[in-house]
């Protein structure tokens, strides 16, 4: 990275880089003054340290000079004083202590950060973005903000007793300035690098095709941008708290244009978040001011590290794949070579042995990265579903208070779809994730199909209502009452196809239809058989092109009128028929333009015998009949002792009230431990086990009761975890645990394990 920089610092003259350098240091930091400073004359985000650290990744050394004379520009007038000769030097002596600080934290910084790397671009590799953000974004500005705290200590300006408060305040903004910035530039230098290398080695057809492609991505692109200057200033001008759906939109960024489009996005959204915040606007303002600038410092370095964490997964397996096209090119030259020199049978037994050792070291890479990516998105979505699991349980708390206006029961119903719609972008990631590594399995079980199409209704219905569009269904008298299939998936395929239908339809209707094949349903149902159901979802909407028929099931394509296509991730029908696949089925379209589109899935699916489940139509007939997602009558109906397993507290005071609104009063652990101690102190029925506990975790304290607990005294334990992967469900229930529901949890689903805990100690619930 730093060879051609070095090259062309040779013919242009050192002294007019420093001089740049020193220019931009200076007129960096006048600007920050003055548009990102707060009343008390607190800066957030330090852009200077920014250019200057990229300056010497990029240049090397010998341009330090520059941030020397630029620090020493930028702080000379803030704290000269010019009373007397004696303060005049001293301050003079004060501010060239902070600008050799300053100097000395960039240069160790990157020279270890150099080292460390071997003169690569940081942020390539994963292990090579955490080194950049803990020796030039953190170890740096701890030395820069040490010396010059100091400095401002020993010269007078400052008292002794408020070097913490200060130190804090300067070192987390040069760490800011150094996350936003650094990454842009570097990003921004290394595209200018490409360029180069481009003109210079491919053809001017090949360098004509990556144009078109980059013409073609524009509009895609000026889209992205508008969402996020749009997001942005209402969550940091207008407190909507839409903060962290900024997350999804680097996401976007990061997989669809790379690494300069996605930091240059958030220097974007983070100066409208700066502006915002010092003027005492946006989601994290406060009566604190310092808190409301710890509170935006604290954002800017999660989306920072989240986005190059990402950026550099993604970059690790382009560069496994290029490894991968590399092997197979360098094996077909050597077979050549070995078709000139070795018989017929040598030669294919030579190229397969070579064949199989670098295809098994290449396919190595490409795992290592995939599970890299893999273990990333899981521990994101954990982090995301934690904060979403307070949000949507308290909101469904709310939805069902009867002391608010209709106008405060739209505004939480806005809050619960937002919450809902950043929960289904979560989803769409890790499912493609998984479904491109292969993990995504089927979790096949009994359920009601009326209940389960009337669901569907319902939630359809009110998209229609919004549009004022007719929404037709009709549900053939002859559709089994059970059946055998991953409800969750089926669920996301046809509520994907219909709110498609809803959304691509301005007016006319939308019409739902399910059929099956077999007439004498009652044979069906005695006995354990087969059946084919047909779904069709029909609308009278925009219709498509016949050539757009196939793009429509291609991961993040979207077609159509352009106004929809910023209205979600272009995966939900990629997703839909993968599923389809694994189901050995297949989505089928036939649309007219602007006549309208229908989707057609048949499916064959197991119908149980009934006689099974003897308390199945007590359970269906009883939950119909509520009017309230909350059953206030639930303990009552099912008397239940409850230990609830959870350290944190958000998450203890919305499953309790969640349970007390459904009668039940309930006990709290926080931790593996004392989960111990309470079940050997008395019985409970019902174990809610968190996952991520201290001093013990869920799994493991879940393989303790098995082993120290006799089945007749021990609790059905149901997983309640932010860890939504399905390996996460398999481990939870290999260590012994009877249920597992993910987080957010749903009143309905948390409801429903209830009900199924009362089969764990059947002859107890006579009793």
């Amino acid at each position: 990275m730093f060879v051609l920089s070095q090259q062309r610092l040779k013919s242009f003259p050192r002294i007019v880089a420093i001089a740049i350098l020193a220019l931009i240091y200076y007129g960096t930091a006048e600007l920050s003054r003055h548009i990102a400073s707060t009343p008390q004359s607190v800066t957030p985000v330090w852009p200077p340290d920014g250019f200057a650290s990229a300056a010497i990744l990029i240049f090397g050394i010998q341009i330090l000079p520059g941030v020397l004379i630029g620090s020493f520009l930028a702080n000379i007038w803030a704290f000269f004083n010019s009373d007397n000769l004696y303060t005049a030097i001293a301050s003079c002596l004060q501010v060239l202590g902070i600008a050799i600080g300053t100097s000395m934290g960039a240069w160790l910084g990157s020279y270890l950060l150099r080292k460390s790397i071997k003169g690569r671009n940081p942020l390539l590799k994963l292990a090579h973005v955490y080194r950049f953000l803990a020796l030039t974004g953190f170890l740096a500005p701890t030395i820069n903000a040490t010396v010059g705290v100091l400095c401002l200590c020993l010269g007078g300006n400052l008292f002794w007793a408020k070097f913490p408060s200060v130190w804090v305040t300067w070192w987390i903004s040069n760490v800011a300035g150094i996350c936003i910035f650094t990454p842009m530039l570097l990003s921004l230098y290394e595209f200018y690098k490409q360029r180069i290398d481009n003109q210079k080695f491919l053809s001017k057809t090949e360098r004509q095709k990556i144009q078109i492609v980059i013409l073609q991505k524009f509009p895609e692109a000026i889209a992205l941008l508008l969402i996020v200057v749009w997001i942005s200033i209402s969550s940091f001008y207008q407190s909507l708290n839409l903060e962290y759906i900024l997350i999804p939109c680097l996401f976007w960024a990061i997989i669809r244009f790379g690494q300069l489009w996605a930091t240059t996005l958030i220097v974007v959204m983070t100066t409208i978040a700066v502006s915002g915040t010092v003027k005492g606007l946006g989601a994290f303002t406060s009566f604190d001011a310092s808190y409301s600038l710890i509170l935006l410092q604290i954002f800017i370095i999660v989306i920072v590290v989240t986005t190059l964490s990402l950026g550099a997964v993604l970059s690790e397996k382009q560069q496994a794949i290029a490894n991968l096209l590399h092997s197979r090119s360098r094996l077909i030259d050597k077979s050549i070579q070995l078709e000139n020199s070795r018989s017929s049978l040598d030669r294919t037994t030579l190229m397969l042995e070579q064949q199989n050792v670098e295809l098994t070291e290449s396919k190595k890479i490409a795992e290592a990265a995939s599970r890299t990516k893999t273990e990333f998105l899981s521990n994101m979505s954990h982090e995301l579903r934690t904060p979403l699991n307070a949000i949507l349980g308290l909101v469904q708390l709310l939805q069902d208070s009867k002391n608010m206006d209709i106008q405060e029961k739209k505004d939480i119903q806005t809050i619960y779809d937002s919450g809902n719609h950043l929960l289904n972008l979560i989803e769409d990631i890790l499912d493609i994730s998984k479904i491109e590594a292969g993990k995504m399995e089927l979790y096949i079980q009994e359920i009601s199909l009326v209940l389960f199409l009337n669901n569907l209704v319902k939630i359809i219905q009110v998209q229609a209502n919004q549009k004022n569009i007719d929404f037709l269904y009709h549900f053939s008298s002859d559709l089994p009452p059970l059946i055998r299939v991953d409800g969750k998936r089926l669920r996301q395929i046809l509520l994907n196809l219909l709110s498609n239908a809803v959304k691509f339809t301005n007016k006319g209707y939308v019409i739902f239809r399910v059929s099956c094949y077999q007439s004498a349903i009652a044979d069906v149902v005695l006995s354990n058989s087969s059946i084919t159901l047909n779904f069709e979802v029909e609308d009278s909407g925009i219709g498509l092109e016949t050539e757009q028929l196939e793009a429509i099931f291609l991961p993040f394509e979207q077609v159509g009128e352009s106004k929809f296509q910023v209205q979600g991730t272009g995966l939900g029908l990629a997703i839909s028929q993968k599923i389809a696949k694994m189901m050995d089925s297949k989505i089928t379209v036939t649309s007219k333009k602007g006549v309208g589109t229908t989707f057609r899935l048949s499916l064959l699916l197991e119908v149980p015998d009934l006689q099974s489940f003897p308390s199945f139509h007590t359970y269906q007939s009883s939950k119909s009949r509520e009017k309230s997602i909350f059953d206030e009558d639930l303990a009552r109906k099912l008397p239940l002792n409850i230990l609830l397993a959870e350290d944190n507290i958000v998450n203890q005071k919305v499953a309790c009230k969640m349970l007390s609104r459904l009668g039940y009063t309930v006990d709290i652990a926080e931790n593996g431990l004392k989960v111990l101690e309470a079940l050997h102190r008395q019985f409970y029925d019902v174990v809610l086990m968190d996952v991520h506990m201290p001093m013990m975790d869920g799994l493991e304290t879940t393989r303790h009761i098995v082993s120290e607990i006799d089945v007749p005294k021990r609790p059905y334990i149901i997983a309640m975890t932010a860890n939504a992967m399905e390996s996460d469900r398999l481990a939870c229930l290999a260590s012994g645990m009877n249920d597992y529901l993910s987080k957010p949890v749903k009143v309905d689903l948390l409801i429903a394990a209830l009900w199924r805990s009362q089969r764990h100690h059947p002859q107890e619930r006579q009793e």
